[in-house]
């Protein structure tokens, strides 16, 4: 694969202020979005951006040895944050059900789906399943307003005085992540080198602030770029196993007498079954290729970026060479 980067091999100058003023305004804006009416598409982003502003922070806060009033100013922030994202997921958790729902019929119309058919009872419990799962999350939606308007301005204000104070400890571009991204995949192949379903949900988690990190810079780095496609499909092939293994838990504690051979509950089993399949095999896939470069690249993973005559690192050829092949 050939790097996409200029031909001097430099990172592009991106200056991080501006960058991420304008993500924390962004946030701000969907914060009012789920105050005033939370869609689906608002709620999700708001859960997302808010992990994502939380591990993008740590990590320059880290590098820049920030003084101790700005990680307090951080601090500050992300335990409102936390106390949000766990607000939004009762609403997030019944669209995403909702949507695995909808999937079955189409199905049900005739779209591919494996050898699935749905029995007249099956369609019955989906009908019934939605009806509750629309009241659970009217209700999700009636504590999260509450929560947001009761916090909103303490949320914004926090905002403000993080942003305010993380400002000046910005570096002047953007440096590479991608690194510090594939040292946390790596680290997490040591500790979970077995993956099954009993740890396969927790990986994900674990490799979030991965994703997020290779994210960063995914747009000026080409490594950064590639780790973050790849981290990109593990996670949405771990997220649609989970998403049918908690949809057809759900279901078991909603619907009464679940269970029949002809319901519901055996169709979502038999597309959580699947699923793990898919979302193990291409776990698989990922892990062999990058852990196969993985001892090709530790001595430049603990070696410092040499400095362009501009001042910041320039990308490592061998590094990128050795994960891309």
């Amino acid at each position: 694969m050939k790097s996409a980067s200029s031909p001097s091999g430099k990172l592009s100058t991106t200056s991080l202020q501006p960058q991420w003023q304008r993500w924390l305004e962004a946030w701000r804006n969907l914060l009012a979005q789920c105050a005033h009416k939370p869609s689906r598409k608002s709620v999700h982003a708001l859960r997302s951006r808010t992990l994502r502003l939380r591990v993008g922070f740590e990590y320059f806060l880290r590098e820049q040895a920030a003084e101790p009033s700005v990680v307090l100013a951080f601090q500050r922030w992300s335990k409102n944050g936390k106390k949000l994202r766990k607000a939004l997921e009762p609403v997030r958790d019944s669209d995403v059900y909702l949507a695995r729902l909808d999937s079955l019929r189409n199905i049900f119309e005739g779209e591919p789906e494996g050898d699935t058919q749905l029995s007249p009872r099956c369609v019955c419990e989906i009908d019934k399943l939605e009806t509750r799962l629309r009241q659970q999350r009217q209700v999700g939606i009636d504590k999260l307003v509450t929560v947001i308007d009761s916090h909103r301005k303490r949320l914004n204000r926090l905002s403000k005085e993080m942003e305010a104070a993380v400002a000046p400890h910005m570096p002047a571009s953007a440096n590479s992540t991608a690194q510090d991204a594939l040292q946390i995949f790596a680290g997490l192949a040591g500790e979970l080198p077995n993956l099954d379903a009993s740890n396969l949900h927790t990986y994900r988690k674990c490799l979030k602030p991965a994703l997020y990190l290779a994210e960063i810079s995914a747009a000026t780095d080409p490594l950064s770029r590639h780790l973050a496609s790849t981290f990109r499909k593990i996670h949405n092939a771990v997220g649609e196993w989970h998403d049918w293994q908690s949809l057809a838990l759900k279901a078991g504690r909603i619907l009464p007498g679940h269970g029949k051979p002809d319901g519901l509950i055996p169709v979502l089993e038999r597309l959580e079954e699947k699923a793990l399949h898919r979302a193990l095999s291409q776990c698989r896939r990922s892990a062999a290729r990058l852990l196969k470069s993985v001892g090709e690249i530790q001595p430049m993973l603990n070696k410092k970026p040499v400095a362009s005559d501009r001042g910041f690192p320039r990308r490592n050829e061998n590094l990128w060479m050795a994960i891309s092949g």
